[in-house]
């Protein structure tokens, strides 16, 4: 029997809202989905916990200095962890290190990757800090830490340097001294000093000995033998002067030390 209202008026009955089986599917899904996230979580804060760190490329800094500058935090012990926080804000304040990578090895295993500034040579500042420069002769670094295997130039010491700018030098002095550089690099010598005199001559040491090399006349001709003397000289000490050497004075004279 039909309901009537007021005025004789029958009431509409009201329907039965159905179910939706996407909104179900849905809330299933989505409700599997955190307890995946959970037991995920879980799991990785239970078991991933660092045991062994391997660290690469670093020569300016020791392996315990380079896990103390990433791995710098107290989650850090975990493998999951260190290895997102260095993928989303990856560390860029390290001197001398121009880029550090984080790599899973393990469940309980790491890896870091550090690439490194490339040195040139470095400079003595007024203050006794030290300014790096590439080979282009850009400060990439200033510091009072002093990097073994980095030539040092001497005879000079500048009031200030500024990161991204050219060494102070004077434009012929900075001109001979990274073509000279260049020069020895491409003849596999390696210096650990080079010197500038008050005449702006340059004399640099390999060892034991003491390389006058003079001016830049005539700078790669007079390097181009070193390959052939060096050898030849092994083991002693003394100064070899190349500083008057010429197409047409081929003489090159190594002076032993006055007893």
């Amino acid at each position: 029997m039909k309901r009537k209202g007021r005025n004789n008026q029958e009431i509409p009955k009201k329907k039965k809202k159905k179910f939706s089986k996407f909104r179900f599917y849905f809330f299933n899904i989505v409700l599997g989905v955190i307890i995946c996230l959970l037991v995920a979580a879980m799991a990785i804060y239970a078991f991933c916990t660092v045991h062994t760190v391997t660290v690469k490329g670093n020569t300016v800094y020791t392996e315990e200095e380079i896990k103390q500058l990433v791995l710098d935090d107290s989650y850090s012990k975990n493998t999951v962890y260190a290895w997102g926080k260095n993928l989303i804000k990856p560390k860029t304040d390290i001197p001398f290190v121009s880029a550090i990578k984080v790599k899973i090895k393990g469940y309980d295993k790491l890896e870091i990757d550090v690439t490194e500034k490339k040195l040139f040579g470095c400079v003595l500042l007024s203050d006794n800090r030290m300014a790096y420069f590439d080979e282009d002769g850009k400060v990439v670094e200033v510091s009072d830490r002093v990097i073994e295997n980095v030539m040092q130039v001497s005879g000079i010491t500048l009031d200030k340097a500024k990161v991204g700018s050219k060494v102070g030098l004077e434009k012929d002095q900075l001109s001979f001294m990274l073509n000279l550089l260049k020069i020895l690099k491409k003849y596999d010598i390696a210096i650990s000093s080079l010197s500038f005199d008050e005449r702006g001559r340059i004399t640099v040491v390999y060892g034991s000995i003491l390389i006058c090399v003079g001016n830049d006349t005539n700078v790669e001709e007079k390097i181009m033998r070193l390959p052939h003397i060096l050898p030849n000289l092994e083991g002693q000490s003394g100064t070899l002067h190349l500083e008057n050497w010429t197409p047409d004075n081929t003489d090159i004279v190594f002076e032993r030390p006055k007893e």
